[in-house]
């Protein structure tokens, strides 16, 4: 999926949703008079390090999470080139005035989907438990920091958008900065509150806290109300085992000039496998996310003692470290392979079928 800079955004038509809901944002971020309360968004934002993204389709549609999990297997294995201070910034076009509670169902909603699309394992340092001082919303691998702003934010304008935004920030921007040992922590906690009370009409909310704190429930910083009634201890997300397990994707994309194009990253390159009739790849492993991409051909994979029979057009996500073997079938198999987890928008999407072996 595509990020933009800055400078890519600008370059979009004024008259697009697309431009306005951007141009708000960075009036907002930027204004000098009324200074934005997450001073690392604001550094971010300056030294052109926020990456952006549009999502055009209904949020409760399948559509809008495939394409929101697609940007961010895009954004997470490269997010550290692009600063110290980036985050994933993703503009919706819903912009309805449904209030705040509203806005809290469709938004858990969409993270809960978000999650049972990511094919990468929950990190092991990552508790599942979400009332749990430690844990922290996770895709790809990588623990992140999400915010929602809605359009019927009005008292607590950091949490405003004209349309439905969510923003991932890294967990890693925030090493050394807030946290625990981290050298200004305080003082920059305490600018922030300050803001804060500048900004918004109301107090800040009595749910902001540190990370890792043991009174900390960070879940709940990630949709504040306009009020400042402190959330119940139930958390609207939950885990889901197909988040762990191998995906097969059914494409229909059998062009391999195609497959490439959709495979390739940003920055960098695909691999493009040719297995004669019935070769054979051992039991391995590897470090890194696998997409592979089946061209023509068949190759069958016996992953734990169960086989997946891919075909040409079928896409198998091989989440990292997922022991696996593959023959290729009679006519053999012409496949390409990138190293990270590529979701295709609007296609057939299901677990790994499989039959033990």
């Amino acid at each position: 999926m595509l990020l933009l800079t800055r400078k890519d955004v600008k370059s979009i038509s004024q008259e697009s949703w697309k431009y306005k809901v951007f141009h708000e944002f960075e009036s907002i971020i930027t204004d000098p008079l009324k200074s934005f309360p997450y001073t690392l968004g604001v550094a971010g934002f300056a030294a052109d390090q926020l990456r952006f993204a549009f999502i055009d389709h209904d949020v409760m549609s399948a559509s809008a999470a495939e394409q929101l999990a697609a940007t961010l297997q895009t954004f997470v294995p490269i997010s550290r080139s692009f600063g110290k201070n980036t985050s994933l910034v993703v503009f919706f076009t819903e912009n309805r005035a449904i209030g705040t509670e509203g806005y809290k169902d469709i938004f858990w909603s969409l993270l809960n989907k978000l999650h049972a699309l990511d094919s990468r394992q929950w990190p092991a340092t990552i508790p599942r438990d979400s009332n749990d001082k430690d844990w922290e919303f996770s895709f790809a691998g990588e623990p992140i920091f999400v915010v929602c702003n809605t359009p019927s934010h009005k008292v607590r304008m950091s949490r405003y958008a004209s349309t439905f935004m969510i923003t991932f920030q890294p967990r890693w921007v925030f090493d050394g900065v807030i946290g625990k040992n981290a050298p200004n922590a305080d003082k920059i906690k305490l600018e922030i509150r300050r803001r804060l009370h500048i900004f918004d009409s109301v107090s800040p909310s009595p749910d902001l806290g540190t990370y890792g704190d043991s009174d900390n429930r960070e879940w709940k910083q990630y949709f504040l109300g306009e009020d400042n009634k402190q959330q119940g201890d139930c958390c609207p997300f939950h885990h889901h085992s197909s988040a762990q397990r191998p995906t097969v994707q059914q494409t229909g994309i059998v062009q391999l000039p195609i497959a490439i194009h959709r495979l390739l990253p940003p920055t960098g390159s695909v691999e493009v496998q040719v297995d004669t009739p019935f070769r054979t790849h051992t039991r391995h492993q590897h470090k890194t996310d696998e997409t592979l991409h089946i061209v023509k051909g068949e190759i069958n994979f016996q992953l734990d003692g169960e086989s997946i029979l891919c075909k040409a057009g079928d896409r198998l996500l091989l989440p990292a470290n997922t022991p696996h073997a593959s023959t290729a079938g009679e006519d053999g198999c012409l496949y390409v392979i990138a190293t990270r987890l590529v979701l295709e928008r609007n296609v057939q999407r299901r677990e790994a079928e499989v039959a033990h072996v």
